[in-house]
């Protein structure tokens, strides 16, 4: 007998606002949550000695069956600064060392920065049309580089968890840092 998560569900998405319906958890992403990500801490709390911006917002829809379970996220990421470094979601490596991650970029530009727990580091570029496979122990985290809103869609396994922990502890090897104008790499103090 099948249970009422059993039955097949869609959710629609707005392609024109980066939004779905009906979304069953909204999660706000401002610049107090992510202070410890970003290299300029004295821009950081200069920042938020007047306010607290919004920086990124996540819709989820988990989708539970009595045999399964998957996720739809969809990430709406600002576009800005924090002094020179591009906003940026959190970034996570998945505590299941066997998940993998789709990414589906609709709107906007910027980089899937991707690193394994050894340091291997890789950019991908993104445009609307992207889409990246994550594979399983690749931290990931995605930056804004253009001056309009950075929407994805992933798709995971909720089992797949999120573990922030290393990314708090080192960030990536690499910085996404505006430099005249266009986006360019640095190496990461924290990891020389």
């Amino acid at each position: 007998m099948l249970n009422e998560n059993d039955y097949p569900i869609s959710v629609q998405f707005d392609f024109n606002s980066g939004t779905f319906d009906p979304v069953k958890i909204r999660d706000d992403r401002k610049l107090s949550d992510l202070q410890m990500m970003f290299h300029d801490k004295p821009r950081v709390r200069s920042i938020l000695a007047e306010a607290d911006p919004l920086i990124y917002e996540i819709w989820y829809h988990p989708f539970e069956t009595s045999k399964s379970d998957m996720a739809l996220g969809v990430t709406r990421l600002l576009p800005g600064t924090v002094g020179d470094e591009y906003h940026m979601t959190k970034g996570h490596i998945h505590e299941r060392d066997d998940q993998p991650e789709i990414y589906f970029c609709v709107q906007g530009e910027g980089y899937l920065l991707l690193q394994t727990i050894d340091g291997e580091f890789r950019a991908e570029r993104w445009t609307a049309g992207t889409i990246s496979h994550i594979p399983p122990m690749w931290a990931h985290r995605v930056v804004n580089t253009c001056a309009d809103m950075l929407v994805f869609v992933a798709s995971y396994h909720l089992s797949a968890g999120h573990d922030y922990a290393p990314i708090i502890d080192k960030g990536f090897r690499k910085l996404l840092l505006e430099r005249e104008g266009q986006p360019t790499f640095v190496d990461s103090p924290r990891w020389t």
